[in-house]
């Protein structure tokens, strides 16, 4: 596992920093979708899409008593998009059974045979509610090897002495393999940076990659970003280097096949 900077991988640079655009949900909570450009050109040319939900308080029923919702193995018309939970959670259909919450640090699939294909928004204790989203675009091509599928349990979590952790939420990465697989074609890791820490992450040669800045400002790449900006990387290269500002950065980095 290579979490810190080395000299010995060939690294990605920065093609372009993309702002995020800001639009409010139905249910009132604050939202920013910033787009990964794909191969193809045209208003449905994005490849994936990042929306950030929250924080905010939300307008929504109490989560029902009972056990956390169990992940199901695969989504009809599931097509590898997913959602993560940073605070709250999600009221998720239960089958034939009650509704349940998906707890924070938690990934599900969006369904594409439901009414709320990723859950209704749920707050937290403080009254807060946050998550992630990570679309694939309709022009994007098939998901990837496989279905997607969702193995039960949280996802995995590398910490570092300095403070600074990694959440794996799909495919493979710091020596974990997150709940969503390779079946989605798409890698992403939350990565959470202690002021001034630096990391190096893989990001394969081929593949469409991305940062998304959650949280906090640093450096991908050399290059400066700021909350709510994506930094598309050029092709060329296997490995990414992140920094931390003064006080730290919250980043998802992104990494997918072309079609799949």
């Amino acid at each position: 596992m290579r979490t810190r900077p080395t000299d010995t991988a060939a690294h990605r640079s920065v093609a372009a920093v993309l702002p995020s655009a800001r639009a409010p949900l139905d249910s009132g909570l604050p939202v920013r979708r910033a787009a990964l450009p794909g191969t193809r050109t045209g208003p449905s040319a994005a490849f994936l899409t990042v929306e950030q939900i929250g924080p905010g308080i939300p307008s929504c029923p109490p989560p029902p008593d009972g056990p956390p919702a169990a992940a199901r193995p695969s989504c009809p018309g599931g097509d590898g998009s997913f959602a993560y939970v940073l605070d709250g959670g999600l009221l998720r259909p239960g089958g034939s059974g009650p509704r349940r919450s998906v707890p924070p640090g938690a990934v599900v699939l969006r369904c594409g045979d439901a009414a709320e294909p990723f859950g209704t928004p749920l707050a937290a204790p403080g009254g807060l509610h946050h998550q992630l989203r990570v679309l694939r675009g309709p022009n994007a091509g098939p998901p990837g090897d496989g279905p997607a599928s969702l193995r039960p349990g949280p996802a995995p979590v590398v910490r570092r002495l300095d403070g600074t952790w990694f959440r794996v939420l799909a495919g493979r990465a710091c020596g974990a393999a997150g709940p969503l697989d390779a079946g989605a074609g798409v890698t992403a890791v939350h990565v959470s940076l202690a002021p001034g820490a630096a990391a190096e992450l893989p990001a394969p040669a081929r593949h469409l990659a991305a940062v998304y800045v959650l949280a906090g400002d640093g450096r991908v790449a050399g290059r400066e970003v700021g909350e709510g900006e994506l930094a598309v990387l050029a092709e060329g290269g296997a490995a990414v280097r992140m920094a931390g500002g003064p006080v730290g950065a919250d980043l998802l980095l992104l990494s997918a096949r072309p079609g799949g």
